[in-house]
């Protein structure tokens, strides 16, 4: 499996530069897509789902330049930043949600995977959660938290940080080891249990069925299983940091 981190280091060796160079000589129209098709099927660079890792060789051959390797053609155009899909009103309050987890009927992670519940999940975040709607970017999963009672709240994985300190020495990798393993890593990066809802135990529940959902999620679209999942917390008057708990992601 090619891993995004290891593109820039494959094309910056003298094939790598050499073939780029020619192909900006050979066709000099060619967009900066096209480009990165061209690159990610002459070297592999493929995910577990045989699809091209458009972005991670887009990001490596704008590195390269910035080197000054080679001069890549001009953009076709500039993308805006999307606004997030959402509701246009808010999503219903819960109605008799009991106070202890074990008597919530029918609570069930559901995964977003179509247009109407990426704006329930979308509308809740923007609401709800106390940092709102976010990007995620890579491999990524979300989920809603359903019951009889209604949505009780969300829960959403993305791609991990790239380089943390803390993270790493904890893990014991050097730059090799991160590189080679990162994609086992998937970050925790919205977690949402609605403030109207109030239920013991509800929280460390969905969090327990959340970890095992998404090792077989992840399975099931990405063809491999993730290892840990890193999440942050915030801690009065500092910075956001990593949370060195780890969860096992195995049975």
């Amino acid at each position: 499996m090619d891993i995004q981190n290891q593109i820039k280091s494959r094309l910056a060796q003298s094939e790598g530069i050499t073939y780029v160079k020619e192909l900006l000589e050979a066709e000099k129209e060619i967009s900066r897509t096209a480009l990165a098709e061209r690159v990610c099927k002459a070297f592999g660079f493929q995910d577990p789902r045989g699809r091209n890792q458009l972005s991670g060789c887009m990001k490596a051959l704008r590195e390269l330049e910035g080197k000054g390797l080679f001069q890549l053609p001009e953009p076709k155009r500039t993308v805006g930043i999307a606004s997030p899909r959402r509701l246009n009103e808010a999503v219903q309050e819960a109605e008799g949600v009991p106070l202890e987890v074990g008597w919530v009927k029918g609570l069930k992670l559901v995964r977003v995977s179509n247009e109407a519940d990426m704006r329930i999940w979308n509308e809740l975040m923007i609401r709800e959660h106390p940092q709102g709607a976010v990007v995620f970017v890579g491999r990524q999963v979300r989920y809603l938290i359903e019951s009889e009672h209604g949505y009780l709240g969300g829960i959403g994985f993305a791609a991990p940080a790239l380089k943390l300190s803390d993270r790493d020495k904890w893990i014991g990798w050097d730059n090799e080891g991160r590189q080679k393993h990162l994609h086992r890593i998937v970050n925790l990066s919205r977690f949402l249990i609605r403030t109207s809802v109030q239920c013991r135990n509800l929280a460390s529940h969905v969090l327990s069925l959340s970890l095992q959902q998404v090792k077989e999620d992840f399975i099931n679209i990405y063809n491999y299983e993730p290892w840990l999942v890193e999440t942050f917390k915030e801690k009065t008057g500092c910075a956001r940091r990593w949370e060195a708990r780890r969860w096992e992601m195995s049975d």
